[in-house]
Order: C-alpha cells, then sequence, then structure tokens
C-alpha cells in the first residue's frame, strides 16, 4: 500500500468449460485512499479494518473488469470464480506500462493473463 492507493489483488477462476484460463489471471486492483476514509465516514456504526473496507468496496470492480474477459456465473464471488481479494504491498509492474482495463470514480483494474 502506498499513502495514496490501496492496492488489491484477486485471482480469477472461470467456471465455464469455454471459458477456462491458464489458471494464472488475476485483477489487480488501484483504490485511492479516500474511498476508504469517506465509507468510514458515512458508516461510522461498521467497524472493519481499512484492508476489508478495501476488498468490499473492490468487488463489484473486480467482477465488471473480469467480465470483460472471460465468461462468468451470475454470482462469481459465491461460486469463487473470483477468489477473496488481498492486499500488496506495492503496484504490480505492469499498471505504468499500459492503461488500466477498467476504470470507475477513480478506481483502476488491470486484467493480468
Amino acid at each position: 500500500m502506498s499513502e495514496q492507493f490501496f492496492y488489491i489483488q484477486y485471482k480469477v477462476t472461470p467456471r465455464r468449460t469455454l471459458a477456462r484460463g491458464t489458471g494464472s489471471e488475476a485483477i489487480t486492483i488501484e483504490l485511492p485512499v479516500k474511498h476508504v476514509i469517506d465509507w468510514k465516514l458515512q458508516q461510522p456504526d461498521r467497524y472493519l479494518t481499512d484492508e476489508e473496507i478495501a476488498i468490499e468496496l473492490t468487488q463489484a470492480v473486480a467482477i465488471a473488469t473480469a467480465d470483460r474477459f472471460v465468461v462468468l456465473t451470475p454470482r462469481p464471488i459465491k461460486a469463487q470464480e473470483i477468489h477473496s481479494g488481498r492486499l500488496l504491498s506495492q503496484c504490480f509492474s505492469a499498471m505504468p506500462e499500459r492503461d488500466c482495463d477498467y476504470e470507475d470514480d477513480d478506481i483502476r483494474a488491470w486484467f493480468v493473463a
């Protein structure tokens, strides 16, 4: 994590036969820290860590990004096609080298095969 961003990575393993990839597909998301701060201000009665909030805020982005590249079931998190996110200590190397694959509300995501 940097002072400005959280970096979250989700592993992607589509269930549908035609969509099966190599098994090493992942989505890396850059989430501005400001989103986590705003979430805490809007929901002061919920006690989650910054990491838990970052994962909660990025699940929909992970689904939207993966859906552009592979065919997913209607509930990909529950079907474990998109695995629980894990925080990275820094951005991965491809982030500065190429444009993101998905962007919404200053949250950027890259699909990595």
